[in-house]
């Protein structure tokens, strides 16, 4: 389940931090909750009692799951909702109708306070309306925008009707925590909560939000595929033809909504990964991709990157690139046999001239460690499990890989066994980034010379060698410039390959027209040699 599945991508571990509240304080009518929003009648057994079936241990799961443990706002206002057993919602029109029902502040007319995005692989690159994903949100009330949203897959360019089949994520603002559903064939499922997939329990959900939260693969601006810097043929006219789509919105509010979505849950995902005491698992995502974001180098639709950027060569430890003209972009791509495949992974899509598509509609997209991952090493610092010195230490191990690196990930092994991470208030203890340092470099003595662990030993050793490790990128950069701007260019598709092969084991990646193909076959060990920015291979 991918809530695309928002990547949404909105881009949701064994300890489970604290169950969802069922303590509602009786059954008041009226009471909206801390989501916002008017709630006429609603109670705890609920029009759907019964019927939404635990799918947190498996697709297979028929057991009834317990309305009472849920307190995000769709249980509150469509599964808890008084009435009789058949008013449970069937479809996503269904659903619709009963939040008109129960979710009424500030949303008296039909379409008010939904919004909906509209995204599509290869619509934009065929310049006509073609398959469609839809993100919606329902804002009415005080709610937050991220706190109930729907996705619905597989849109006709020209749909009679919408899917009856639905996800849902849904914020229980109490917990700080997102809750998954799905209605699929007339049935409803719960696949657990933020918190479970955080340490890997949950349903089939957490395969696509392994931290437990939202996903929109390409979450910045131009947004590859979203809407934002350009239009979706097709994507008005859906959105105007159904009430309960509302409105159009765009790439430009999903980022912002998804990255307040994962701000709003970070701090239970530091205490929930502390409270496993397992380092490992609290560093994860600063040692390995846990998941990922898609960026583009191409500053127009259907225009050749005006450089190759580093972020793809080196992560965030520069920010620099390398000029290319349109002619060596094209030259470089066409040697490489990139293509746009559509949706049966087979077949060339063609472009809005009619000619083969050879790259998406915002070019050279690549893969980037995702923003919410990069918020909780964030919140890490901010609440000093680590500084700023060490995660800098980690990230310039083995640095031009800057995603999917075995070498920086199987590091995590040397992480020391520190016992209690927390105090009794389950804030981290006092001088965890000095336990933490000193118990790597007590693991790493024996590392062999050469190795990502002697050179992580070597930078733990310095504790003021923050400006070296962005120089030693600066230096990388500098040296990729040097070379012949053809050689390099075919050198950074290879890389960019990839790792674009392997973003496509991940299974938040459901599309083969989310990112090119390519004929260039890279061995899973290569990259760029940090000292002089040629092609190297460590296998």
């Amino acid at each position: 389940m991918a809530f695309q599945r928002i990547s949404f991508a909105l881009g949701l571990s064994l300890l489970t931090a604290a169950a969802p509240s069922c303590d509602r304080g009786g059954d008041d009518e009226g009471d909206g909750g801390p989501g916002g929003g008017k709630a006429d009648g609603l109670g705890d057994a609920g029009i759907c009692a019964g019927k939404v079936l635990d799918k947190t241990i498996g697709d297979d799961g028929n057991k009834p799951f317990d309305l009472s443990a849920l307190d995000d706002v769709f249980a509150r206002l469509v599964l808890r909702a008084k009435g009789n057993a058949d008013e449970c919602p069937e479809s996503f029109a269904e659903i619709m109708a009963k939040l008109r029902e129960t979710d009424t502040e500030n949303c008296a007319g039909v379409r008010d306070g939904i919004r909906t995005a509209v995204v599509s692989e290869t619509s934009q690159v065929m310049g006509k309306a073609d398959s469609f994903r839809a993100v919606t949100l329902r804002q009415c009330g005080s709610r937050k925008s991220h706190e109930l949203l729907f996705s619905m897959f597989g849109i006709a360019g020209a749909p009679k009707a919408l899917p009856e089949s639905v996800e849902v994520i849904a914020f229980d603002a109490a917990n700080e925590a997102f809750n998954y559903y799905a209605l699929e064939g007339g049935e409803l499922g719960f696949f657990g909560s933020s918190t479970d997939y955080m340490t890997g329990e949950g349903g089939r959900c957490k395969n696509c939000h392994p931290a437990g939260g939202l996903n929109m693969k390409e979450l910045a601006a131009p947004w590859v595929h979203w809407e934002g810097l350009t239009t979706t043929p097709g994507a008005s006219a859906l959105v105007d033809k159904f009430d309960d789509l509302g409105t159009k919105t765009d790439g430009v509010e999903l980022e912002e909504l998804v990255n307040r979505g994962n701000q709003a849950i970070d701090d239970v995902r530091v205490r929930t990964l502390l409270a496993t005491n397992d380092l490992r698992q609290v560093l994860r995502p600063l040692f390995c991709t846990v998941q990922i974001n898609l960026e583009e180098a191409g500053p127009g639709p259907n225009t050749p990157p005006p450089v190759i950027p580093a972020q793809p060569l080196v992560g965030s430890l520069a920010f620099d690139g390398v000029p290319a003209t349109p002619e060596q972009y094209a030259a470089a791509i066409k040697l490489s046999g990139q293509k746009i495949l559509g949706p049966n992974g087979k077949t060339q899509l063609k472009n809005a001239s009619g000619k083969p598509a050879t790259d998406t509609h915002f070019s050279l997209a690549y893969v980037v460690k995702s923003n919410e991952d990069v918020l909780y090493l964030n919140k890490l610092q901010e609440l000093q499990v680590i500084d700023r010195d060490f995660r800098l230490d980690v990230l310039a191990v083995d640095m031009t890989r800057p995603v999917f690196s075995d070498a920086r990930c199987a590091l995590l092994e040397s992480a020391p066994d520190l016992g209690k991470l927390t105090t009794s208030t389950g804030k981290a203890k006092a001088g965890l980034p000095k336990k933490i340092r000193e118990g790597f470099l007590r693991s790493l003595t024996e590392a062999a010379e050469g190795s990502a662990g002697a050179q992580l030993s070597a930078n733990l050793a310095n504790t003021n060698d923050s400006a070296d490790h962005e120089a030693a990128a600066q230096a990388f950069m500098t040296a990729c410039k040097a070379r012949p701007v053809e050689e390099f260019i075919g050198d950074a598709l290879q890389v960019v390959s990839l790792q674009r092969e392997r973003a496509r084991e991940l299974a938040i990646m459901e599309f083969p027209s989310t990112l090119p193909f390519d004929e260039l076959e890279v061995p899973r060990g290569t990259f760029l040699d940090p000292a002089n920015c040629t092609l190297v291979n460590d296998k």
